[in-house]
């Protein structure tokens, strides 16, 4: 279920489904049957996707260090926030401030 202020008619919640159909990015819909059953919503093909097409390419992976300490630290602050009665947690700033003017390591196009 979902809602958009101003959108959803009669304020209220409505069927996602049609959204992710009208808004789904071409990957996914591409690739919809090979990430069926690969783990985390699908999400997994993706990132080994990822990892095998930079080294075919002899191409930079798309996530750095930073983007997956962030990952990383996804478990033990959700274990923090249930621990504190489920207090919303600061995800740490690994950059320091560096992920605003960053360059992108790698766009995704629909070539993939």
């Amino acid at each position: 279920m979902i809602y958009f202020e101003g959108v959803s008619l009669n304020d209220e919640w409505e069927n996602s489904e049609k959204y992710l159909l009208e808004h789904d990015h071409p990957l996914w819909k591409k690739y919809e049957k090979d990430t069926q059953g690969a783990g985390h919503g699908g999400m997994d093909f993706f990132v080994e996707n990822a990892f095998i097409e930079s080294i075919k390419r002899k191409a930079p992976f798309p996530f750095d260090v930073y983007d997956l300490a962030t990952w990383y630290a996804i478990t033990p602050l959700s274990e923090k926030s249930i621990a504190e009665g489920g207090q919303v947690q600061d995800i740490p700033d690994f950059t320091r401030g560096k992920w605003k003017t960053r360059e992108p390591i790698f766009a995704l196009s629909d070539e993939y």
